[in-house]
């Protein structure tokens, strides 16, 4: 059959099957706060308060201009999430001390009952490269302390626009390297970031190789950007299905990170890396939910293609970074005994 033929009689079957979209539900006024039915009851009952809250805390994101609306907005979201993040710390039972490794803030989380077998986890946090600090987003490392047992060092980067893509992969290098020099083997020592953290992480950690260190047993990576292009599928065919996450804002935020003539830099974008020359196992989360889905697909490729070990872990409706507030759901247990499977396939105890 010629290939017009074959047009043709796809356009035969979809006409005598017409009737059929009768049968099929109406097209979700808003996909934003849409729920589909193939979640579990739990994930439901929290999507359908957290979604349209979210897409409205989006929509009423003030514009991001200049270096100085996006600094007084950090500083603003500060005050609103520290006491949160407090609250978190304090209901898990974590203990959390700052300090500094490397010259650079640090905050170390411990689980209630902390048994240390030698091993460590670095985070660094999201915020879309422009909010958020250690201490406001302590939360997050509380949850993982506790799911998973391990000490937790959170690197206090400074945010864009104060601190830019070459000065914040290099904090995460110092504290790595602070690490190491504490003692830790590379064998011990695991590292992750949520959203723009999970960018900053294959970044940081293409750039240590690059210095020559070597490289850490395992690298944990939720909901990555890692093309700061933000040009793949999924950002368009997504981008209204996303409740968290809109092309405008993440522009204006990924600029204050890196401009334009960096988006293909590596450390920057690391989607471009060459993973051939050695990096760590990867474990990548995403949800099906997510305008940044693509990127989560195109890095599992480019690392795979690279030799290197990696899983790309897809979760059925679930938005982005979900781990942090989908709590109680299956959808988070089983992200999380993913996450703790995953560690101790990779990380290699320093004490009996």
């Amino acid at each position: 059959m010629r290939r017009s033929g074959i047009f043709i009689a796809i356009a035969g079957l979809l006409a005598a099957n017409a009737g059929l979209a009768a049968d099929l539900p109406p097209a979700p006024p808003n996909f934003r706060t849409f729920v589909p039915d193939s979640v579990s009851p739990e994930a439901r009952a929290i999507l359908e308060k957290f979604a349209p809250m979210a897409a409205a805390a989006m929509a009423s994101t003030p514009p991001l201009l200049t270096d100085a609306d996006i600094i007084a907005f950090h500083d603003k979201m500060e005050a609103v999430q520290l006491p949160g993040a407090e609250a978190q710390v304090k209901a898990l039972g974590v203990t959390s001390v700052y300090s500094q490794m490397g010259g650079v803030g640090v905050l170390t989380t411990e689980p209630p009952n902390f048994v240390d077998d030698g091993t460590i986890l670095i985070r660094v946090h999201g915020g879309g490269w422009i909010l958020g600090t250690a201490r406001s987003t302590a939360g997050a490392d509380a949850k993982m302390a506790v799911a998973t047992g391990h000490r937790i060092v959170s690197v206090d980067y400074t945010a864009a626009p104060r601190g830019r893509w070459p000065l914040i992969t290099d904090q995460v290098v110092a504290v790595y390297k602070a690490l190491l020099a504490k003692g830790y083997k590379p064998q011990n020592i695991g590292i992750f970031g949520d959203s723009a953290g999970a960018n900053i992480v294959p970044g940081a950690m293409l750039k240590a190789r690059d210095e020559g260190l070597p490289m850490p047993a395992a690298m944990l990576l939720l909901s990555p950007c890692a093309d700061l292009h933000l040009n793949g599928d999924s950002e368009t065919t997504l981008r209204y299905a996303d409740p968290i996450l809109d092309i405008p804002p993440v522009i204006a935020a990924l600029k204050a990170y890196a401009g334009p003539q960096d988006w293909s830099n590596p450390y920057v974008s690391p989607l471009y890396g060459d993973f051939s020359k050695g990096f760590p196992p990867v474990l990548i989360q995403v949800g099906t939910k997510e305008m940044l889905l693509s990127d989560s697909v195109r890095l599992y490729h480019a690392i795979k293609a690279g030799g290197v070990e990696a899983e790309l872990d897809v979760y059925e409706g679930m938005p982005h970074v979900f781990q942090g507030y989908m709590n109680g759901t299956p959808e988070q247990k089983q992200a999380f005994d993913e996450i703790s499977r995953f560690w101790k396939s990779h990380l290699v105890p320093a004490k009996p």
